[in-house]
């Protein structure tokens, strides 16, 4: 809805499936732009636009780094139906009555969209903007938007294939050496959907005199491109932790499980706002960095929960 002017009660837009918590490629973006009036009013044109975009803006020092690109732009100029017209196209809508103009568009097919997104430093949006005309009047507008969502299939045969790897870092207490921690990991696949359980097989090993516990972590990296310039934010999203290692002694994690949070998926196909996932496994110690692996997973929406097709 928009602010009305005394002429025009009503200005707004109701997608055919108002239940539809969102779109994919090639689901066809359908709905009806209600307008009613408080006195005789004539409309020149009934325009409506559907736009996708994804934005990037922050601040590096003093300069503004900004970026856009587009994904989505489709343009119509809409009629009533059964409602004579001018010459001009023009038409008078009188008190009374409810006057429906109907739009539809199909998204582009897979592969030229990217999913929906709000984050810290740039967003991807699609909306619906209708624009009534009227002689000697500005042009007024009312926008609403729509969530876009990129299928990703988890059943790859890459992603169904284990992560795995080994690190170990020597540890020094004032430049003498004091042993060394490692950690060895592996989880059985590489992509999950939100609340699913990854189970984590570790074996962990201290041979410093200090204390340490092991954890792990899922953590979300947003990455943002904008004039040429990178900017990263990480987030913690959930984290489990083990029993402490003392010197000399180790653990082991056997199907240890943390859940995936609720997460929107991976972006991965868009050129300057990308969301990757990953899960930290790695050993806190005292006085040290700390030792991480990092198994790198993607995340999509279990087809359960899928949208229904339009």
């Amino acid at each position: 809805m928009v602010a009305m002017t005394k002429k025009v009660k009503t200005f707004e837009i109701i997608f055919s499936d108002p239940s539809k918590e969102y779109y994919s490629s090639g689901d066809k973006v359908a709905g009806r732009i209600v307008v009613e009036v408080n006195e005789v009013t004539r409309v020149s044109a009934m325009k409506v636009v559907g736009v996708g975009c994804a934005k990037v803006e922050y601040a590096k020092g003093k300069q503004r780094c900004r970026e856009e690109m587009e994904y989505l732009k489709y343009e119509e100029t809409l009629r009533l139906d059964d409602q004579p017209a001018d010459t001009d196209g023009s038409v008078i809508l009188r008190p009374g009555n409810t006057y429906e103009y109907t739009f539809g568009f199909e998204l582009p097919q897979q592969g030229q969209l990217v999913s929906s997104y709000k984050g810290k430093f740039g967003y991807v949006q699609y909306y619906v903007k209708a624009s009534l005309e009227r002689p000697a009047h500005p042009v007024m507008e009312c926008k609403k938007t729509f969530e876009v969502e990129e299928p990703l299939d988890v059943n790859t045969p890459d992603l169904m294939s284990p992560a795995a790897g080994m690190k170990e870092k020597k540890v020094t207490c004032m430049f003498i050496p004091d042993g060394q921690v490692s950690l060895n990991a592996k989880i059985d696949r590489k992509g999950f959907c939100e609340g699913e359980e990854i189970c984590i097989d570790a074996k962990f090993e201290n041979t410093c005199s200090r204390i340490v516990v092991p954890k792990a972590a899922i953590v979300a990296k947003h990455t943002y491109q904008a004039n040429g310039r990178t900017k990263v934010f990480r987030q913690k999203l959930s984290s489990v932790r083990g029993n402490h290692i003392i010197s000399g002694m180790g653990d082991v994690w056997q199907g240890k499980t943390i859940r995936v949070p609720k997460i929107k998926p991976s972006i991965l196909g868009c050129n300057i706002i990308r969301v990757e996932y990953a899960l930290m496994i790695y050993m806190h110690i005292p006085g040290s960095d700390k030792l991480i692996l990092s198994c790198p997973w993607s995340s999509a929406r279990a087809a359960s929960a899928a949208g229904p097709t339009a």
